[in-house]
């Protein structure tokens, strides 16, 4: 569980964050937490966002029933054991943490079938204009939830609590209708959108999967994983990449609308390392920038110049996040993207920092990019994650 209290399920990013941190101490633990996930995948290879082990506390009246498929006629009718959405696909990369921290052939070949399963769908599946980018049917399924980022995509004009809540839980509700038919939400519905930091995860977790396949001998596997993700920096590069803004960009609907907004989002592809020099350099520039994410505790989640920004995980009082605060998830991304591009110092002083708001505050969910103080859930897991860094 993310978190005892505010998160009593097992997610799936959370759990490879957790997974790579176990394996720094317990590979066999962190082999577990990972086969936790595997026992949930879907027939069509999806391994979902949310699994509920606790079924007692499943909710008609939140976002449990929402997020999943129907079995049977009604609605409402059993309880779901799994949500229907994905989570940013980090699971390759957590499995070759294990693998090499000492779980070993053994774990590596109960996992890659799954593994193979899994990002072959992301590629079949989720990529419906096939141009190499695999595209997100909800806001929610990037993990960034309420990330201004989306707003314009959702039709949020302001950010009045009750506005931004019904317009990001509108494309649920649509995909609810649809049964979350992959299909039928692509032909119907316009809410989908090419994410940067999904694609780049993705991107990363195809080159580890290329690793892994190719350890194992699975070289028609290796080949094929090798292959995608140079596909997929290409496509960023030719379709997100946005010179003026100097980051890329989020890609919304059948006609890639690009949400100008500037958030971290657009620094993710730093993790890819086949991004060309001038490209990474642009990006690290941006982490140096006091304007927009070189805050006094960096990186924020979303650029300090924009209107947006919120070094809270609140707005006007209510849960809002990713609108600013600074979470050890993406400087963990950051922080190794940076390292291998070769700006190590940069990269050692969001390390630093990282390590002195855990100190200070203890593992939290978020923090506050401009004070450090501690925001969102308290003894959050992935804030673990600062032992990697």
């Amino acid at each position: 569980m993310p978190a005892v209290r505010d998160y009593p399920f097992q997610w799936f990013w959370d759990s490879c964050f957790h997974a790579i941190v176990w394996s720094r101490f317990d590979p066999a633990r962190a082999a577990d937490e990972l086969r936790g996930l595997l026992a949930a995948q879907d027939e069509d290879g999806l391994i979902p966002h949310v699994v509920f082990w606790k079924d007692d506390l499943v909710s008609r009246l939140r976002w449990h029933h929402l997020e999943s498929r129907t079995d049977g006629r009604l609605p409402f009718h059993r309880t779901p054991h799994t949500t229907a959405q994905m989570q940013p696909p980090v699971i390759a990369q957590a499995v070759e943490h294990v693998v090499h921290a000492g779980a070993g052939d053994a774990f590596l070949a109960e996992a890659l079938p799954h593994l193979e399963r899994y990002y072959r769908y992301l590629a079949a599946l989720r990529d419906p204009d096939g141009d190499a980018l695999v595209s997100v049917v909800s806001q929610f399924e990037s993990g960034l939830d309420f990330s201004p980022a989306y707003d314009a995509s959702v039709g949020a004009r302001t950010e009045h609590p009750l506005e931004l809540f019904l317009r990001t839980r509108l494309p649920q509700l649509l995909n609810k209708l649809a049964n979350y038919d992959l299909r039928t939400i692509f032909r119907r519905y316009r809410h989908h959108q090419e994410d940067v930091l999904v694609n780049a995860v993705y991107g990363q977790g195809l080159r580890a999967l290329a690793r892994l396949a190719e350890r194992a001998g699975r070289e028609a596997t290796s080949r094929w994983a090798a292959r995608t993700a140079d596909e997929v920096t290409a496509a960023l590069l030719e379709r997100s990449w946005d010179e003026g803004l100097g980051l890329f960009v989020n890609l919304a609907g059948p006609n890639e609308r690009r949400a100008r907004v500037k958030t971290v989002h657009g620094l993710m592809p730093l993790i890819l390392p086949d991004l060309p020099p001038e490209v990474a350099a642009a990006l690290a520039g941006h982490l140096d920038d006091p304007r927009t994410f070189g805050a006094p505790y960096p990186v924020p989640s979303v650029a300090l110049d924009e209107p947006t920004f919120t070094p809270d995980h609140r707005v006007r009082g209510f849960r809002f996040i990713w609108r600013g605060p600074l979470s050890l998830n993406t400087n963990w991304f950051l922080v190794h993207g940076l390292r291998g591009h070769g700006f190590d110092e940069l990269a050692d002083r969001i390390a630093e920092r990282s390590r002195t708001v855990v100190e200070r505050g203890g593992f939290n969910e978020f923090y506050d990019p401009l004070s450090g103080r501690p925001v969102g859930a308290k003894r959050f897991g992935w804030a673990t994650l600062v032992v990697d860094m």
